[in-house]
């Protein structure tokens, strides 16, 4: 593009009018006093739907991969057991979602591990778990996809969750 195009260009283009600010409107979090709903689909959170983790496109996965794309929320769940885990990872992932939050980690920790030879075995609880409660009735609906995090995320000991728009 030459001066000349650049200079018509310029006299063919007017300014926005009324140009304000944007207010993004803020999320409500999660009403403690839906705490039938809370409760049903809670206990859902054991019922699988399906194997798949669902697919991503490829730019926005390379993103998340170079760091490209922030990470808005993260959860750690170190010295969690359990049951604590699975309300701490329904209620992140809801609270999120309704905030619209996009990029999520969960951070797992490797879990007990014992050496053999030469290496290590073993998987930790919550990483299995993780997988299954992100796949679940509860949460399925929300989560557009998961995997284990990045090495520059937590790698084996951490999943990076990517949430449906609200």
């Amino acid at each position: 593009m030459s001066n000349g195009d650049w200079e018509q260009f310029k006299k063919t283009v007017s300014p926005l009018k009324n140009q304000t600010q944007h207010i993004r409107k803020q999320r409500k979090p999660l009403k403690i006093n839906q705490k039938e709903k809370t409760d049903k689909d809670f206990d859902l959170m054991d019922i699988k739907v399906s194997e798949s983790w669902g697919n991503l496109e490829k730019n926005i996965l390379r993103k998340i991969q170079k760091g490209k794309l922030k990470v808005s929320a993260s959860l750690d769940l170190h010295g969690s057991n359990i049951s604590d885990s699975k309300k701490l990872v329904y209620n992140f992932v809801n609270y999120n979602f309704q905030n619209n939050k996009r990029i999520l980690l969960i951070i797992t920790g490797k879990g007990k591990r014992i050496f053999v030879e030469d290496e290590w075995k073993g998987n930790g609880i919550l990483k299995t778990k993780i997988p299954i409660w992100l796949t679940s009735l509860a949460l399925s609906k929300k989560i557009v996809w998961f995997d284990r995090a990045p090495i520059n995320m937590g790698g084996e000991g951490a999943f990076i969750v990517y949430l449906k728009k609200l």
